[in-house]
């Protein structure tokens, strides 16, 4: 599946420049399961001004060693649907 999504979204992501920061992440953890929200910002160059947000959603478990990405998927915002101050930076 990487190799199908980096040959799908590569080039289109590549010619204008992306570049994705974390500006905010809080986390909840029962045991060996932890969950992030990891809001984020993205440019087309690393010092632009971000065309988009969104939040990443990360499902980790730990095996007592480390921890394991299990589930990742994210949602970017819209005008009708805006990031939430709770998950923006403070």
């Amino acid at each position: 599946m990487p190799r199908e999504y980096i040959a799908a979204a590569g080039p289109g992501l590549e010619r204008p420049g992306f570049f994705e920061r974390e500006t905010h992440r809080p986390t909840e953890a029962f045991g060996a399961v932890l969950h992030a929200f990891s809001t984020y910002d993205s440019k087309h160059t690393p010092d632009g001004v971000p065309f988009a947000r969104g939040i990443n959603s990360f499902q980790l478990y730990s095996d007592g060693t480390r921890w394991w990405i299990v589930t990742i998927f994210w949602d970017a915002e819209t005008s009708d649907k805006p990031i939430r101050a709770k998950y923006l930076s403070r």
